[in-house]
């Protein structure tokens, strides 16, 4: 079962929690009809949210407005600027590319190539590799959905891996 999608548009993705398995589900539905299921256990989607939290990909969060579901833009419109989130919209089911086997991720990373765009690769169980390519607003996407999910997971996501800290305050050795 080796079946290669390449540059198709993503439309819209979905994160859902499945507490009897313990997992999320992430669904991809892409432009042609057709999607991609993906569980991803908690090991997986606490280095994917280290990895989103990167420096390189480090976006200001949106508050979303409820939901799971986002619809993204693949492209910029007409204009050049970047469509905004949809939080709301009900995701639609599409034909599924990898029949009726989900595929489990085992571990993510992110491979960045000398001036190529930085993609997401999800090793799964099965073999299988799905590779999506990191825009700044399926960055932005995963970022607030994986907050919000992780609400009904009950699963500590780590802060932010550069968040501000203080320094340390130095004693005056004048005497006054």
């Amino acid at each position: 079962m080796n079946q290669e999608i390449s540059n198709v548009t993503i439309q819209q993705i979905n994160i859902a929690f499945h507490p009897v398995e313990d997992r999320l589900l992430l669904k991809i539905g892409f432009a042609d009809d057709a999607e991609v299921a993906i569980w991803l256990t908690r090991r997986v989607v606490n280095a994917l949210w280290q990895m989103l939290q990167g420096d390189d990909l480090a976006l200001p969060a949106q508050k979303p407005t409820g939901g799971n579901t986002a619809s993204i833009p693949a492209l910029a419109d007409a204009s050049g600027k970047s469509k905004k989130l949809d939080f709301d919209t009900e995701y639609k089911p599409r034909a599924m590319v990898n029949g009726a086997a989900m595929l489990l991720a085992k571990d993510c990373l992110m491979v960045r190539a000398a001036g190529q765009q930085v993609t997401l690769e999800l090793l799964c169980s099965n073999g299988q590799t799905i590779k999506l390519g990191l825009t700044p607003d399926l960055v932005l996407a995963l970022i607030n959905m994986l907050q919000m999910v992780s609400k009904e997971t009950a699963w500590e996501l780590p802060q932010a891996l550069h968040t501000p800290m203080m320094t340390a305050i130095q004693p005056s050795k004048a005497l006054h």
